[in-house]
């Protein structure tokens, strides 16, 4: 009796395996290989249900010898063709792996590129909207200050010159943070050093700055995205690390750009970095912004010893 139920379970396990493994075809893509184990389960299971069959009905295997044998053969044929053929398998794993990953890096392409279009839309309103508004209000102060018959009012009309001065200026700074137009006109490296003069000039914190870029110049999507980058490690500075100075190293050979970006700050514990409440969600856009252009990003940190992020990125 015993060995009657455990042939029985041996039977089940068998057709389980059988359907499981048919099924897994589809997800193969009906790889050859698979196919092939597909056949060797479900043979093993035919031969195995003739094994038991004595243990149940009045059967005799002997008349069925020779299809026995060559329903053994056959179970050998497939398992030992299709394990020789799995390779097939992990290839197409790896092709489907590689596949998603481009697709999530140019996937996070096209957002940054989207996210860059409508920074750039936003400021040419800003620039092309607002900016002759104001420039008119101060053409418009100006003029009055010229009538001799106002000059009880000359206090009033300084301030409105001011206030319109200001507000003009300050249209164009953001105007240049939402999408620095210097970029587009004169490159990476100057677009980089005229936000650090504007640190620079607060005397808060000394951002001491060096490129070594070569002509021509880096593609426009690589200017942003390390345009975007570098300012992030520099607000995440000057908001969390207590620092006093900066340094920024920027060059090309060529055919990778290399940052070096290294703070005198309080440091962090890098496992911490992507944890909740942490000062997490800046450097997973960083990365984020890196990974979508296939480049690497290193961290080093600890508290009490400020923080160094190196970067490399291909040129093209």
């Amino acid at each position: 009796m015993f060995i009657k139920v455990t042939i029985f379970i041996a039977i089940i396990l068998h057709i389980i395996a059988a359907v499981v493994s048919l099924k897994l075809t589809k997800r193969t893509k009906y790889n050859l290989s698979w196919i092939l184990i597909s056949l060797g389960f479900t043979f093993l299971l035919v031969r195995r249900v003739i094994e038991a069959l004595p243990f149940y009905i009045d059967f005799e295997p002997q008349e069925y010898r020779l299809l026995f044998v060559w329903f053994g053969i056959a179970t050998s044929f497939f398992f030992a063709t299709g394990l020789i053929l799995v390779g097939k398998i992990f290839d197409y794993m790896e092709k489907m792996e590689k596949e998603k990953r481009a697709g999530e890096k140019k996937f996070l392409s096209v957002i940054i590129q989207t996210e860059e279009n409508e920074r750039k839309r936003l400021a040419n309103e800003l620039h092309d909207g607002l900016g002759p508004l104001l420039s008119t209000v101060k053409m418009s102060v100006s003029a009055l200050k010229k009538q001799k018959n106002i000059s009880e009012n000359d206090e009033i009309l300084n301030n409105l010159e001011v206030i319109a001065n200001e507000s003009i200026k300050s249209l164009k700074d953001i105007s240049d943070n939402i999408s620095p137009h210097v970029i587009d006109n004169f490159g990476l490296a100057k677009a980089l050093r005229n936000f650090i003069q504007k640190i620079n000039s607060s005397k808060t914190i000394y951002i001491n700055f060096n490129e070594k870029l070569q002509e021509p110049r880096l593609e426009h999507n690589i200017e942003i995205v390390l345009y975007r980058v570098i300012c992030e490690l520099i607000n995440n500075t000057i908001n969390h690390a207590n620092a006093q100075k900066i340094d920024i190293n920027l060059k090309c050979d060529g055919s990778i750009v290399y940052v070096d970006y290294k703070d005198d700050g309080q440091g962090f514990e890098v496992d911490n970095l992507f944890k909740p409440k942490e000062k997490g969600m800046g450097f997973y856009n960083i990365f984020s912004r890196i990974n979508s252009l296939k480049g690497n990003i290193d961290t080093i940190s600890a508290p009490g010893k400020g923080t160094e992020v190196k970067i490399k990125i291909p040129a093209k």
